[in-house]
């Protein structure tokens, strides 16, 4: 129905807009719960589904798990194996080692197998050598036939150049003729400039000759005027050397003067001179005589003091003398108490001896009545001891015995070990050996020193053999029926012809 009016349209209009929201909005809500339901359900699902994939996840992590482990077991036990083997061969090396450093004849084998490896070595060096010496002589060969082309190359090319070589001459030589006839017009052209300098020479020969006679005439001039000024300087000087002798005869006069002067003055300087000296004498004498006057009263007073000291020793002996005598008699008559004491003390003594003497005899013999006794208990202790170290004795020697049972028991089992390893030690010897000459001989037949190789090695060194592809063709076997090499003594060709003789 619709309106008639612009506000009923209107109206119409809002009121559908209306019922269509509403009903909008309610599919909206029926949406939303039917995703709510539906995002519940999803979850759920999700849940579900994870919880399987975990599940399965762990599973699998288990399964690889003990995969991984049994592998990394059956490593190990690979790994041990394979460790196992390798210390096996290390102890087999060790030991083999071993035995051909402790056993002689391993050792002189393994020195006579490296003597051969030097001689093959040797050997190939030789062939080497040989064969470098031959491929030098193929080339030197080859390099002569080369030489002897080019020589034939070259004579065509010497010819050649001889033909050159002649035409250079002749040109050379017209060349030659062409320079004389030019030296020889330089020649002329150089004679007629040396005619030129020639008189040109003489002309200045001849002023320089006008020149030295005029500086000779000068020079004369010269000297004749020097000479003059001589004669004239000699005359001077001889009238100075005059004047000089009258002024030194002056002077000579006037110092005698002066020293008669001065001798008049020390005549009076020495009569003063010996006045004071008489003067000096009178004192000197004068205090002398002071000093022994009083030298001589200080002897006479040390005589005085002299006589006094000697007076005093006197005096002084005298008293010492009594004072000894009293001394002397003091000390005799403590002499006489001290030795008077003495006696009497020795016999107070000697009594005191006796008595001790008496009560020490006493004691002795009560002392040897008890050792006696003591003794006879001892000689029964030690018989009681002598049977009993019988006893033991007896006892020791059944062990003795015994024990020594059980050493030779024990030696035998030794001497059987010592024979065992003996044995095993030469099965070990005789199996490196074996291993030496299948590994080493077969390469070295033919190198090897005599008696190095024994009819026992044959089947190790056919085994060796066979193991190389390059040593399959030998005939080992033909050595087992090869006969003996037949040895000789030193000696010439002579001695064996009458040997076999």
């Amino acid at each position: 129905m619709e309106g008639k009016t612009e506000l009923q349209r209107n109206a119409f209009v809002t009121a559908r807009r209306k019922e269509l929201e509403l009903f909008q909005r309610a599919l909206d809500i029926q949406w939303l719960n039917s995703r709510m339901e539906s995002g519940r359900m999803g979850r759920c699902l999700a849940l579900i589904q994870q919880e399987a994939q975990t599940e399965k996840e762990f599973q699998e992590r288990t399964d690889h798990a003990a995969i991984v482990n049994a592998r990394a077991a059956k490593e190990a036990a690979l790994g041990v194996e394979i460790e196992k083997v390798r210390h096996e061969e290390i102890c087999n090396l060790a030991r083999r080692h071993y035995l051909r450093q402790r056993d002689p004849s391993l050792r002189v084998l393994e020195k006579k197998l490296q003597a051969g490896y030097v001689c093959r070595d040797l050997q190939q060096q030789i062939l080497h050598n040989q064969y470098k010496k031959l491929q030098e002589k193929a080339e030197a060969n080859q390099a002569n036939d080369y030489l002897l082309k080019a020589l034939y190359n070259d004579f065509e090319a010497k010819e050649k150049e001889d033909r050159e070589k002649m035409e250079q001459t002749t040109q050379y030589c017209k060349e030659l003729q062409q320079q004389l006839v030019n030296r020889q017009l330089q020649k002329q052209c150089q004679y007629e400039e040396t005619l030129i300098e020639k008189k040109m020479l003489e002309e200045v020969m001849r002023t320089l000759a006008d020149e030295d006679q005029r500086e000779l005439k000068q020079k004369k001039d010269l000297t004749e005027k020097t000479r003059k000024e001589m004669v004239t300087f000699q005359k001077a000087r001889e009238a100075w050397r005059e004047k000089q002798k009258k002024m030194v005869i002056l002077e000579e006069k006037e110092i005698e003067e002066q020293l008669k002067m001065l001798g008049d003055r020390s005549v009076a300087v020495i009569a003063e001179r010996e006045r004071k000296q008489k003067i000096k004498e009178e004192l000197n004498d004068k205090v002398a005589a002071k000093i022994m006057a009083d030298e001589a009263a200080r002897l006479e007073r040390i005589n005085l003091i002299k006589l006094l000291q000697e007076q005093e020793l006197l005096e002084k002996n005298v008293q010492d003398d009594i004072l000894a005598k009293e001394k002397q008699e003091r000390v005799r008559k403590d002499t006489m108490d001290a030795l008077t004491a003495q006696m009497e003390n020795k016999k107070k003594v000697a009594a005191d001896m006796k008595e001790k003497e008496v009560k020490f005899r006493k004691e002795n013999e009560a002392k040897m009545a008890a050792d006696m006794a003591e003794e006879r208990e001892k000689e029964l202790k030690k018989r009681e001891k002598a049977k009993l170290y019988s006893q033991e004795l007896l006892k020791q020697i059944a062990a003795n015995r015994v024990k020594k049972e059980k050493e030779e028991k024990l030696e035998a089992q030794r001497a059987d070990y010592v024979w065992e390893c003996d044995r095993k030690w030469r099965a070990e010897v005789s199996g490196e050996r074996q291993r030496m000459v299948e590994e080493h001989a077969p390469a070295l037949l033919g190198y090897l020193q005599a008696g190095v190789l024994q009819r026992a090695d044959l089947p190790a060194l056919s085994a060796g053999a066979a193991t190389r592809p390059d040593l399959r063709h030998l005939d080992i076997d033909a050595l087992a029926h090869a006969p003996e090499p037949k040895r000789r003594p030193k000696c010439n060709a002579q001695c064996r012809v009458l040997r076999e003789y």
